[in-house]
């Protein structure tokens, strides 16, 4: 089931979350899943900074029902990263963020994953997380996907975005919700220096996290279609074979491959990157029928 936290600034529905919580006793990644997993954009912050945090500094975030309690911060900031990458489809170039958020107590586990971070200029231009990733992309890499982080663990990585040439970013923004805005100044970011140069090899060819392929559930091996199972693409939908609800493909991490997990009702039509609200909107299907959600103020991939 999906559970909704409050914070100081109001009621906060848990939006990242929607697509991959599931019910207790439902089959997870080991079957024996006993708690729906939590995100952390679940958390209102205990605190908001109206200037931009320096990097490295760390932010707390709470929820006022069941004991949550996340830090999450910026470490560093490249301005030209991944420069053997081939360049973004609209023109421009990569830049990356270091990030890392902490569960230090939650009922639950939480997952994470990049799509609440994107980066500002100088004139307040947003930049949102790439779409896709490249082998050249800075390693180790922050979860594309909805991935679980336990009590008592970090997770730390790079995240990608793709900027236009000549933009001064100045800013790494973490937006999970509409109650959070928080900001960190990339002043002081250490020079990432570039890799070795290496003997030049094919191309390869990109890992693309969304697809226009037409809208077909994936199926499982034998046709099974049904919690708990693999799955072979990212924000495919399919309908449980035994309950008929329902569900999504999603990537659990390097550890745990693609599967289908329970979802919240999927309504309407909406097109990645259109306006939404998180207190009405959860989860919808883009015109091609891949799953999408409310995160922040816009429908985004995920989880």
């Amino acid at each position: 089931m999906n559970r909704t936290w409050g914070g100081h600034v109001g009621r906060v529905t848990v939006a990242i979350a929607a697509i991959a919580a599931t019910t207790a006793g439902c089959g997870g990644s080991d079957d024996q899943q006993t708690a729906p997993e939590t995100s952390a954009a679940s958390a209102a912050p205990s605190t908001v900074s109206k200037a931009p945090e320096p990097l490295g500094s760390e932010l707390t975030f709470t929820g006022d029902e069941g004991g949550v309690t996340a830090r999450v911060s910026v470490l560093n900031f490249n301005p030209a990263a991944a420069p053997g990458a081939p360049a973004p489809s609209g023109g421009g170039h990569w830049v990356s963020a270091e990030v890392q958020t902490c569960v230090d107590a939650s009922p639950s586990p939480m997952s994470v994953s990049w799509s609440e971070w994107s980066v500002l200029d100088a004139t307040n231009g947003r930049y949102p997380v790439s779409g896709l990733t490249y082998n050249q992309f800075p390693r180790p890499e922050y979860p594309v996907g909805s991935e679980v982080v336990n009590v008592g663990e970090c997770v730390r990585g790079w995240v990608v975005f793709p900027v236009a040439d000549g933009a001064a970013i100045d800013r790494v923004r973490y937006t999970p919700n509409q109650s959070v805005n928080a900001t960190w100044s990339t002043v002081g970011a250490t020079p990432v220096p570039p890799p070795p140069p290496v003997e030049a090899a094919p191309e390869p060819e990109p890992v693309v996290i969304e697809t226009t392929e037409e809208a077909q559930p994936a199926q499982s091996p034998g046709g099974v279609v049904t919690v708990g199972q693999p799955c072979s693409s990212p924000s495919d939908i399919g309908t449980d074979v035994n309950t008929g609800a329902n569900i999504v493909c999603v990537y659990m991490g390097a550890g745990g491959g693609t599967k289908w997990v329970n979802s919240a009702p999927i309504s309407g039509i909406n097109n990645v990157g259109d306006a939404c609200d998180t207190a009405t909107d959860r989860v919808s299907q883009t015109p091609a029928g891949k799953a999408i959600m409310c995160a922040g103020d816009q429908w985004v991939y995920g989880p």
